[in-house]
């Protein structure tokens, strides 16, 4: 789990670095510095997808986001009980965000002409909460499924990201009941103008099946935890490239996927000692802005971010981002590094 109180407690530091490393500012190219002058807005044919967690200070990361870049917000996460219910008394269960929290997102969203998605599941569900994989049974669905539909009419949230992983999404997986449920979930909520997407791994255990992409309208690819337990980094481009091509290859229209990216590295192996990009910047200046290895951790900087977003400008739907806590505002955010780079025209 990823907090924002780190954040909070380096930004008077990192304020401090960042207006005082002159040397690490002559990096920034004239246009960069002419396109962070300028208001970045993404096409209309590309989105930005921007996870936002119930566990930071939800109000202060929705206050820093660039709408002009982003799209969509993920609200992570939610989760139902063993009964299929997802709120009572108007909060909903089972997760780190509280009605309020969902209303300033929604709200501030909306007047910018923005979507908010409640995001489902996640790497560590609620232990407390209801089995996922028995809720997508048939004998479950239809009740879950209804539910999720009263949960985002009154939220008046723009619809449901289903983000179900490791060992539930085998389990759903082997039942043969992740596609019925997307078509059904799909079917009663998309009539209503909400939208179905979906998280997903690239390697093959992970990887949703094929039979659910046509009842999706975004594929966001977590090309991120690579190499788990290893000492490589966990984000490279060619395995953007590798992962974007695997889903292409599988049957995924292009027109649907969405390249997720990191804001955050481990030290010494992937899964181990994990630090946000803001707390890079806090701990090390802006030296560790544009590379992705830094006294041993490893991450995307600046220029991977551009190149990723780059490619995946012009080959696909656009960019997922986990998660937007992480990021630091001003001439170093990697937002920012997004925004400069989606409207990217095909070669």
């Amino acid at each position: 789990m990823k907090t924002l109180h780190k954040l909070l407690a380096h930004f008077t530091a990192l304020s401090m670095l960042v207006c005082s490393c002159g040397k690490q500012s002559e990096k920034l190219s004239a246009n960069d510095i002419a396109s962070t002058a300028t208001t970045l807005a993404t096409n209309p044919d590309k989105v930005v997808i921007g996870y936002v967690p119930g566990w930071a200070d939800v109000n202060a990361v929705t206050d820093a986001i660039d709408f002009n870049i982003v799209t969509h917000i993920n609200l992570a996460f939610f989760a139902a009980s063993s009964s299929g219910a997802v709120m009572s008394n108007g909060q909903p269960l089972y997760s780190d965000f509280g009605a309020s929290q969902i209303n300033y997102v929604v709200s501030k969203a909306h007047a910018k002409g923005r979507k908010v998605l409640a995001s489902l599941g996640g790497g560590n569900p609620d232990p407390n909460a209801g089995n996922m994989a028995v809720l997508f049974r048939a004998a479950n669905r239809s009740t879950f499924i209804n539910n999720l539909a009263a949960f985002v009419t009154y939220f008046n949230l723009d619809g449901i990201d289903v983000d179900v992983e490791g060992d539930v999404l085998s389990t759903i997986k082997s039942e043969q009941n992740y596609a019925p449920f997307i078509a059904a979930l799909r079917n009663k909520i998309n009539p209503m103008g909400k939208l179905v997407t979906c998280a997903t791994a690239a390697y093959d255990d992970g990887m949703i099946p094929s039979s659910a992409y046509a009842y999706l309208d975004f594929i966001n690819i977590m090309s991120y935890d690579n190499g788990w337990g290893g000492t490589g980094n966990h984000s490279t481009y060619d395995a953007a490239v590798t992962h974007i091509q695997k889903f292409i290859n599988s049957g995924a229209p292009a027109s649907k996927l969405v390249l997720g990216v990191p804001f955050y590295g481990y030290k010494p192996t992937v899964g181990t000692g994990e630090i946000s990009f803001s707390e890079l910047l806090a701990k090390y200046g802006t030296a560790a802005a544009y590379v992705d290895e830094y006294d041993g951790y490893k991450y995307n900087g600046i220029t991977t971010i551009e190149s990723k977003t780059t490619y995946a400008a012009q080959h696909i739907k656009g960019v997922m981002i986990w998660e937007l806590s992480q990021d630091v505002q001003g001439t170093y955010s990697l937002l920012q590094a997004v925004g400069r780079k989606i409207n990217t025209p095909a070669n």
